[in-house]
């Protein structure tokens, strides 16, 4: 039975959007009796290492405030680079944030809060990220004793893409897969299925 189960990754605002290639995912092991044992997880994000340079007084404020929002769910926001800024206001500019290992994008508009001595910003994440421990925990809520969806705090929500989970229940364990559905991290997830 497939069911469609949005994974609320970010503050209701709030969502990310990777600006890197995939890489793919470990391959299966064969397991003992011939079959295959699939690899949990998903596709992971090329690694990119945040720059060396401390944030600056803009980037700062916003990577606060955003780490804040991803921190309740499960998700660490490390750096934040935004284009050089002007000091004029209003503004808009697009950021680079680096969360759990996936590069994503910010939206920032910068506006007067008062005029001339201080400036507002809102700041929203473009699309989504999905929560490894999230999608855990989703699964635990329908039932499942124990859920396993690898070892990455986190995966880009590229539509399409899966994500591989060991479930274990009184019946016993068996693997489901999550699909990306949408890209602000909605999946359908469903029994595990090879493909072909």
């Amino acid at each position: 039975m497939l069911r469609r189960t949005p994974l609320l990754v970010l503050a209701a605002s709030a969502a990310l959007l990777t600006g890197c290639h995939d890489q793919p995912a470990p391959r299966p092991a064969a397991a003992p009796s011939g079959q295959v044992t699939p690899a949990l997880g998903g596709r992971l994000a090329a690694a990119h290492r945040p720059p060396d340079r401390p944030m600056n007084r803009l980037e700062r404020p916003v990577h606060a405030r955003l780490a804040a929002q991803v921190a309740g769910q499960g998700l660490t926001l490390t750096y934040l680079d935004c284009p050089p800024w002007d000091g004029t206001v209003p503004s808009r500019m697009t950021c680079t944030a680096y969360v759990d290992g996936v590069l994503a994008r910010v939206a920032v508009h910068l506006k007067a809060a008062v005029e001339g001595k201080a400036v507002s910003f809102d700041a929203k994440l473009l699309d989504g990220v999905i929560a490894t421990r999230n999608l855990e925990a989703t699964l635990r809520r329908q039932g499942w004793q124990r859920a396993d969806c690898g070892d990455a705090p986190a995966y880009p929500a590229t539509v399409g893409s899966r994500i591989v989970c060991r479930v274990t229940g009184s019946a016993g364990g068996r693997y489901v897969q999550a699909t990306v559905t949408e890209r602000s991290g909605a999946v359908m997830i469903a029994d595990y299925r090879a493909r072909s």
